[in-house]
């Protein structure tokens, strides 16, 4: 009876060590409020697949741009939940492949 619950015991304490391992540092829950593609620039095609995000984490709202393919935020919408978390005057935000995608942060507000 000891050796069954010490072997229920170790069990119970290599899940949590795992849980707590895979568990992102200093990521919160982020949610898309909207996010709209931005005209391309002539003169700079290298920003040719912009958009304008906010997204509330906590009670924050930031105002954010950010460059990349269509591919990446396909599957952005309002309401969307990501982990994310700030870091300088970036919003580093995982996406649901676990890519981590850059968004510079314009602005920021509390909501009303």
């Amino acid at each position: 009876m000891k050796r069954h619950a010490l072997a229920l015991f170790c069990c119970v304490v290599l899940t949590a060590a795992l849980v707590y391992a895979q568990s992102e540092e200093g990521f919160q829950t982020a949610t898309v409020l909207s996010i709209e593609k931005i005209a391309a620039d002539a003169q700079h095609m290298e920003n040719s697949d912009g958009y304008k995000i906010s997204m509330r984490m906590g009670d924050t709202i930031y105002l954010c741009r950010a460059y990349g393919s269509a591919s990446t935020f396909i599957d952005w919408s309002s309401g969307k939940e990501f982990p994310a978390k700030v870091s300088d005057k970036t919003l580093l935000v995982k996406n649901k492949n676990g890519q981590m995608v850059e968004l510079k942060i314009t602005g920021k507000k509390k909501p009303k």
